[in-house]
């Protein structure tokens, strides 16, 4: 929607910013709009994409909105396993080139 393509370049800036070893999508809307891909959230969810921040690539790993557990609790066993793959990303060094940001 317009809302999404209005706030789309200040939230790439703010997580430019931010420089996260891993960037979490919570929701079909936030990955389609961010990771700039068509496919459902059920489909995305679960599998690692690499992110390009501006200044370098990062892991992103699309998963379910909170919400749609609230609805869905059943749900909550594959967020569950999704963030513990982001979990044992973060112990490996999370970044795609596999050495995380230093500092």
């Amino acid at each position: 929607p317009q809302e999404t393509a209005i706030c789309l370049p200040f939230i790439r800036r703010q997580i430019q910013l931010a420089d996260p070893d891993i960037l979490v999508c919570l929701g079909g809307p936030s990955a389609q709009a961010l990771l700039a891909v068509s496919e459902g959230i059920t489909r995305m969810r679960g599998k690692l994409v690499d992110y390009d921040t501006g200044t370098r690539v990062i892991r992103a790993l699309p998963t379910f909105h909170p919400a749609y557990l609230l609805r869905t609790p059943l749900g909550k066993r594959l967020v569950w396993r999704d963030l513990l793959a982001v979990e044992a990303l973060l112990a490996q060094g999370g970044s795609a080139q596999g050495g995380g940001k230093s500092g």
